[in-house]
Parts: C-alpha cells; sequence; structure tokens
C-alpha cells in the first residue's frame, strides 16, 4: 500500500485528501505524482500519466480536477527544500532534491548559471515527486542471477525510468545479507534506505558512489556492493577497482535494449572493461520489476555477443509479485497483498501471513 503520510508535510491538506481517498487498486500502482504550474495535479500509473480529481483519476480534462497554481508549486518546492535552498544546491544542480523517507524529487525551471555551469535552479514550475516502495520478496529472480554460480557475482540492471530499479535493488541487499554474505549499500541519495531499515547491511549513506565503493572496499571487506545509478566513467573506474579487490557490484543503469548497449560510451566502456559478469534488462514501466532477459555479454572482434542466460527453468519473463495480471499492474500492484515467495519474505522481514503466488511462464515456486 502506498504510504501517502510521508507526502504530508509538503502538499497541502486539500491535495492530500484526494491522495488518500483514491482507491486502494489505483493507490498501489502511482509510481510519481506530477506538479505543473497552472495545470492539474497529474499521479503516473504504469499505463500513463492520470489527472487527480475529487472523485479520483481521470484521463479526461474535466471539472472537479485539482489545479497546481504557481505559488503552490514553489511552495512545495521550499517546504521540500526545509526553506533552505542553499543548503541543497548541490542536488539541485543535479537536478533533483533528496528528502528524507526515500522520496526523490525532480525539478524543472530556471537554471542559475556560474562560470559556465548549472548552479542552482529558480522559478521553478514542476515538481516530479517519485514515490519509494519496499515491495517485499520481489527480488529472489534477481538474487538468483547474481549468486548463480554460488557467489555474488557483478550484475547491472538495465531499465528505463519506474521500471523497478530501486525497489528490486532495495530487496536485493536484504537478500542477499539473509543469506550471511556481507552487504554494503552505498545510497548517495537516500532513495534506497530512506523507505525502511536494511537488516544485516552496511549503509553508506550520502556517499558520493566513488567514494563510498572506496570507502566499502577499504574498510568494511564486503563481498558484495549495491548502490543506484551508475553515471559516469569515474563511478565505472570505482566498479573495475572493487572487481580487482576481489568485490562483487551490483548496479542500475538507465536503458532499454541491448542494441542501444553498443553506441552509449559507458555502457561501451563497462562492456570492454568486463565490469559486470550479468546483464539483467527490465522489461519497463508497464511492467515493473519484470526481467526482460539476463545476459552474460562476450566481447568479440566484430563487437559485442549477448550471451542469453539459462538460469534453472530457462531464461522466461515470470511475475515478480502478483497475480496473473501482473504484467500489466506491475510488481506493485493490482494485488498487494500477492507477494514473490512469503515464507522467505518472513524470515527476512517478519511474520508475514501465507499468500497466494501465481508465476508466469513457468513453475510456481520459482522463487
Amino acid at each position: 500500500m502506498t504510504n501517502w503520510n510521508i507526502l504530508k508535510p509538503y502538499l497541502p491538506p486539500e491535495w492530500m485528501n484526494c491522495l488518500t481517498g483514491l482507491p486502494p487498486e489505483v493507490a498501489q500502482r502511482v509510481q510519481e505524482v506530477r506538479l505543473r504550474a497552472g495545470d492539474p495535479l497529474t499521479v503516473s500509473l504504469p499505463e500513463g500519466e492520470r489527472y487527480l480529481g475529487v472523485d479520483g483519476v481521470t484521463a479526461l480534462r474535466q471539472r472537479g480536477l485539482v489545479l497546481c497554481s504557481a505559488r503552490q508549486v514553489e511552495d512545495c518546492f521550499l517546504r521540500f527544500c526545509d526553506h533552505s535552498v542553499y543548503a541543497h544546491e548541490w542536488e539541485l544542480r543535479q537536478g533533483y532534491l533528496a528528502v528524507p523517507g526515500g522520496i526523490r524529487v525532480g525539478l524543472a525551471g530556471t537554471a542559475v548559471m556560474r562560470q559556465g555551469e548549472v548552479a542552482s535552479v529558480q522559478a521553478v514550475t514542476a515538481l516530479c515527486i517519485r514515490l519509494p516502495r519496499f515491495v517485499r520478496g520481489c527480488a529472489g529472480w534477481l538474487r538468483r542471477v547474481v549468486t548463480a554460480s554460488g557467489h555474488p557475482e557483478s550484475t547491472l540492471v538495465v531499465g528505463e525510468p519506474s521500471s523497478g530499479k530501486t525497489t528490486l535493488l532495495r530487496d536485493l541487499a536484504v537478500g542477499l545479507a539473509a543469506q550471511h554474505h556481507r552487504v554494503t549499500v552505498v545510497d548517495e541519495r537516500g532513495e534506497i534506505t530512506g523507505v525502511e531499515r536494511l537488516p544485516g547491511c552496511d549503509v553508506l549513506l550520502g556517499y558520493p558512489k566513488v567514494e563510498g565503493i572506496r570507502q566499502a572496499v577499504r574498510c568494511l571487506a564486503p563481498e558484495v556492493v549495491l548502490f543506484d545509478e551508475l553515471g559516469d566513467e569515474r563511478e565505472a573506474a570505482a566498479v573495475a577497482s572493487c572487481a580487482h579487490a576481489g568485490v562483487a557490484v551490483v548496479a542500475t543503469l538507465h536503458g532499454r535494449t541491448t542494441a542501444e548497449m553498443g553506441w552509449r560510451p559507458l555502457p561501451c566502456l563497462l562492456l570492454t572493461q568486463r565490469a559486470f559478469s550479468n546483464w539483467v534488462f527490465l522489461s519497463g514501466r508497464r511492467s515493473p520489476g519484470v526481467p526482460g532477459g539476463v545476459y552474460q555479454p562476450e566481447v568479440v572482434r566484430d563487437g559485442i555477443r549477448w550471451v542469453s542466460a539459462d538460469l534453472g527453468g530457462g531464461n522466461r519473463d515470470r511475475a515478480l509479485c502478483g497475480p496473473s495480471s501482473a504484467t500489466a499492474g506491475g510488481v506493485f500492484g493490482p494485488d498487494p497483498a500477492c507477494i514473490a515467495d512469503a515464507d522467505s519474505a518472513g524470515g527476512l522481514y517478519g511474520p508475514t501471513d501465507e499468500r497466494a503466488v501465481a508465476t508466469l511462464g513457468g513453475d510456481a515456486g520459482v522463487f
């Protein structure tokens, strides 16, 4: 279930009333809340954006919609900043705000330039509020990929925005720790650990990824380091240094297909460095958390050969969480009571009721 209470300090009460009044089958599938000055408040669902109104959500502009004024957007921005824009200048240069509770707020507005670089943002006109979730047991299939050889192997999870990358990473960290692996999470923006405590994991919160990776290897003796959104060559070099130290890395990367990996500079660098043994591609935002393919790429003379991994029962798309309609609703719905593995999730997070488990394209109990 979506925890709307984490937004209560930041949004007007009338907006909160509309959000908390959404039917559970809609609320649990909301991925983002978007505020645009002069436009209706919108929520992002796997199938697209919908306008928020007093009677629920709709795809049509009509009467009764919740409208955002420029002043309200600016006021919400200041609340997310805790009324101290200066204290958040580093984040604003990157185009977002990291808010307690694992919330990330993307910004649109006017850039403040200093010496040819973005120094801050002013006259904010839009906010994209990314809602964090802890879907217990959803990364069982990914844990099998990472540990297929008997020990953690470096794995890159590739997916478009809102495809479930961070949610999978969050649950994977707990699952690996429960299997008695030494796990360090480098959480630069507080998005991984902001939702719920990660039992058994060492967390480096607020560290830039490069420094956090070095600190982890130098001081915490991990078997595996996890972090979100691999972004540049310096971070790629830090991943390579982990490999030289015998430490596995699990990270995420924005992308969609194997074809685009061949012409983007950062993926090309990772491929030629052989930084990751496994490359996992997610199906997309319409099916969050569902694998689209697992590959072990090989560098050959004429390019990259993407070898599909057979990880027990074949590399087939499966529903990670939810009933047989999971491909449409994604890992976040439409039935919040279904989890990938009720028994293992109970062991990781505490007791849970027995729940039905459904699998697409294969035998039950693959998790």
